[in-house]
């Protein structure tokens, strides 16, 4: 298999223009990862209410985000808005970054000039209809976005258990969901009649399946192609950390984060290709995965941070080669 990164940073595509001041900026608390087509690394950091480029010599620059928490900005450029808690990512074909902002119950784009706008949301934490137009409509917690192999934007809302498609005509079409379901309910039958377990990550891989990480009560659930819900291992066993805990590559394959192990995901269930467990990076015990991205190549980003109940401090590393020899990138 490819490069494997671990990494907690932030990259933009290079097609992002409108930029920050980035003298001086580091990483506190990063919350997501992505990998744009250009293989930019981005990092939304939920304790600056910010999201991140780490440049190629290594220093990292505001891309999204003023530092103040809250909201505002729409229609002006994306580094003089305010973000709330930003998390999981997605960028388009074309350039263009988009982001939970978790805490501001919106989904938001970053257009290739850095503006900014709302696409999903209307700032009310609530139970989302289907059919409802998307920026007209409640969001609760948005926690991971991603592309179908459709082209078609995926929104994971973890506060309902709800995972929407965002239509082309700008209306949310449900793809599963119920409200006051908290847990795992209706495995076996119709995705449209099951609980997304309040959902705060997902990816999908060649064949069309969509793979979900409930948080509530830490399952890794499936959608088949067909529209059928499943667990793909049979049992609830599945804990990624942060927000965004699954990835997928260029050719399909689905990556996931399952506490200390970086994972392998099919319908068969997941299989461990790098752990971290008793593992100590440069000082650093309990290297416990906060994020995961995945580059068009196969290579794999994923970081550790300080507070975060397991790690003793802040780490960027890269595996690399057949071997996945780790590389320390950034440490705090």
């Amino acid at each position: 298999m490819g490069v494997i990164v671990v990494a907690f940073i932030a990259l933009v595509p290079a097609s992002v223009q409108a930029r920050g001041d980035g003298a001086g900026v580091a990483p506190i608390r990063p919350s997501s990862l992505a990998v744009s087509p250009e293989g930019a690394l981005l990092i939304a950091d939920a304790a600056r209410n910010q999201i991140l480029e780490r440049l190629s010599d290594g220093r990292f620059e505001v891309i999204a985000g003023s530092g103040a928490r809250g909201f505002s900005g729409d229609g002006g450029q994306a580094v003089r808005a305010r973000l709330n808690e930003p998390a999981g990512m997605a960028v388009g074909a074309d350039g263009t970054l988009f982001f939970a902002d978790a805490l501001n119950n919106r989904v938001r784009a970053i257009s290739p000039n850095g503006v900014i706008r709302t696409i999903a949301g209307d700032g009310r934490g609530g139970w989302t209809r289907g059919g409802s137009r998307a920026v007209a409509t409640p969001l609760l917690s948005p926690e991971a976005v991603a592309f179908g192999i459709d082209g078609r934007l995926y929104i994971a809302a973890s506060g309902y258990g709800e995972v929407l498609r965002l239509e082309r005509n700008g209306r949310l079409t449900r793809i599963v969901g119920i409200r006051h379901a908290g847990g795992v309910v209706g495995v076996g039958g119709s995705a449209a009649r099951a609980s997304g377990d309040g959902v705060n990550a997902l990816a999908f891989d060649a064949a069309g399946d969509v793979f979900l990480a409930g948080f509530n009560t830490k399952a890794l659930l499936e959608i088949t192609s067909g529209g059928k819900f499943r667990l793909p291992n049979g049992e609830i066993a599945f804990y990624p950390r942060g927000p965004s805990g699954l990835a997928s590559d260029s050719h399909g394959s689905v990556y996931g984060m399952n506490t200390q192990a970086i994972v392998r995901v099919t319908p068969s269930g997941p299989r461990t290709i790098y752990s971290f467990s008793g593992l100590k990076v440069r000082g650093i015990t309990g290297f416990l995965p906060n994020g995961l991205a995945v580059s068009r190549s196969g290579v794999i980003y994923t970081d550790t941070a300080e507070g975060n109940g397991w790690a003793n401090g802040s780490a960027i590393v890269v595996l690399e080669g057949p071997r996945r020899t780790l590389r320390v990138l950034w440490q705090r």
